[in-house]
């Protein structure tokens, strides 16, 4: 083979790995959203104000553990999806694998929005769950 034909394989696999890069990004950045969104809007629901009137007060009625397993699993997967984000990024741009920085600082951005928006069950919840994922991410890597 060549070396103009190498380059040129070379140019086209980027091209793709570039496409995949940023695919995968918009679509981990979506989910991080939509989780962030659908928490917000339940933390809204549950105020005294709105909660009469909110899907909240109908999920309370029908379950009163309902509300706390479904705001919990709303942050934890905002936590998934952002690390991932952040995996992807940091490996992409720099070509290094994240390290134990950003893992914990995601954690805990996670767990305080999590306890300051819901309560302290959800974000002791949140913290436990998210670092069984983080342990699982640590289990992969060998």
């Amino acid at each position: 083979m060549s070396p103009k034909s190498r380059s040129v394989l070379d140019t086209v696999s980027d091209t793709i790995e570039k496409k995949e890069f940023v695919r995968s990004t918009i679509i981990t950045v979506i989910f991080s959203l939509v989780f962030l969104i659908l928490g917000v809007a339940f933390w809204y629901w549950s105020t005294p104000d709105v909660i009469d009137t909110s899907p909240v007060n109908w999920l309370l009625e029908t379950n009163s553990f309902l509300v706390p397993v479904i705001e919990t699993l709303l942050m934890v997967g905002f936590f998934i999806a952002l690390i991932t984000t952040i995996i992807n990024s940091k490996l992409y741009f720099s070509e290094i694998r994240a390290g134990w920085l950003e893992i914990i600082f995601t954690l805990i951005l996670a767990t305080a929005i999590s306890w300051a928006m819901f309560d302290s069950n959800v974000g002791i919840a949140t913290l436990v769950i998210s670092i069984g994922f983080v342990v699982y991410l640590f289990m992969l890597q060998d």
